[in-house]
């Protein structure tokens, strides 16, 4: 805006010097009074003039230099979710049952030639007792069962030792001896297999009840 006072000025200031010199020229002064100069001078002069000042109008009061407004910068547009793939439902598969190497299921234990379950005192008889080879692999001779645990009185053989071997599938019979007790009423023997190593065969346990009368 200062700039278009300022050439505006000028541009006056050259009419007012231009009417001057015409007004002059209507009624000529003697050579000999008045010097003749350029008029270009003048305009030169009155133009220097003025911008000094412009200029020091300007440094009086400066334009306020326009403070740059702040670009707003376009917030990241989210991304689209990732599509999950549906996972197909796991169906297990059967899954073949292996026996353990040695385990055992305990089938019968009775008394021979009758087999009863009551005695009168000092009658003897005999005790079989049988399991089923439900491993996968053979029982050697040295299996034995023995007596672990009784309620009464123990009138019965309390170890027996296995003299063949014992294929998967098949059943091995100990057979002990054993007498009615003088002590009348319920007698419960106990008994557990082991390996010929000393180890009690899983599910090798029995047991026997008689009655002494």
């Amino acid at each position: 805006m200062r700039f278009l006072h300022y050439f505006a000025g000028i541009r006056l200031l050259t009419i007012m010097i231009a009417g001057s010199l015409l007004a002059g020229c209507a009624a000529p002064t003697p050579a000999a009074l008045i010097p003749t100069q350029d008029p270009a001078t003048f305009v030169a002069a009155a133009v220097s003039t003025i911008r000094a000042q412009m200029t020091e109008e300007a440094l009086r009061n400066p334009s306020p230099t326009p403070i740059p407004t702040a670009t707003q910068v376009p917030s990241p547009t989210p991304l689209p979710p990732t599509p999950t793939l549906a996972q197909p439902a796991f169906t297990p598969t059967n899954t073949a049952t292996v026996a353990p190497a040695i385990s055992a299921k305990f089938l019968t234990a009775g008394t021979f030639p009758q087999n009863k379950f009551e005695y009168i005192p000092n009658e003897k008889f005999g005790l079989a007792i049988r399991f089923k080879n439900t491993g996968s692999t053979a029982w050697q001779a040295g299996f034995r069962l023995v007596l672990t645990s009784f309620q009464g009185e123990v009138t019965v053989q309390k170890e027996a030792e296995l003299g063949q071997s014992i294929e998967p599938g098949e059943a091995a019979e100990f057979d002990l001896w054993a007498f009615g007790s003088e002590t009348l009423g319920r007698h419960t023997w106990f008994f557990q297999l082991y390996s010929a190593q000393g180890l009690a065969v899983p599910g090798g346990s029995a047991v026997f009840s008689y009655t002494s009368k």
